[in-house]
């Protein structure tokens, strides 16, 4: 039996010392935790303070700054046509008052209920080119040319404008 009573022993012993080791691992966690916490804490009070300075100084940047104002202004610049390449690829554009995407057929923004305006492209989808072109030469008359033209290509001119016009 005394066997079982040292096997017993050493058994609770190692569980012990384990149950300290994840106590211990679980409060450096929750540390580590922690202190991950306030550095975001002060990295997110740091850019906040970055951003005011920039939007105070943005036109009279400090000769120091001036590259990383430059820099600023070339990332956002790079961050805006990226995201409109986004956008258009996905066939969607930005709500003007909430920024929220939205098809780019849809008259109403489908979270703020904005209007949103028909770009010039969209119109240009449901526009025929040969309606235009049949009212374009119904309203324009046609010239003569002042130019003498030999009168065996005269008729073939005629006859192919005469062709073109309908009778009403």
């Amino acid at each position: 039996m005394a066997f079982f009573d040292e096997l017993g022993k050493a058994i609770s012993g190692k569980s012990r010392e384990a149950a300290t080791k994840v106590r211990d691992l679980t409060e450096i966690l929750q540390l580590k935790s922690k202190l991950s916490s306030e550095k975001e804490k002060v990295n997110k009070a740091y850019i906040n303070l970055g951003k005011a300075y920039y939007d105070r100084h943005e036109v009279s940047a400090e000769e120091e700054y001036a590259d990383d104002f430059e820099a600023i202004r070339a990332g956002l610049l790079k961050i805006s046509e990226l995201e409109e390449e986004i956008i258009s690829l996905e066939g969607t554009r930005i709500c003007a008052e909430c920024g929220a995407k939205v098809e780019k057929g849809a008259a109403f923004c489908g979270r703020c209920g904005a209007q949103m305006p028909l770009k010039q492209e969209e119109t240009e989808e449901t526009f025929d080119s040969s309606d235009a072109d049949a009212a374009y030469t119904e309203e324009q008359p046609q010239q003569e040319s002042s130019i003498p033209v030999p009168a065996a290509e005269k008729k073939t001119e005629e006859i192919s404008v005469t062709a073109g016009r309908t009778e009403e």
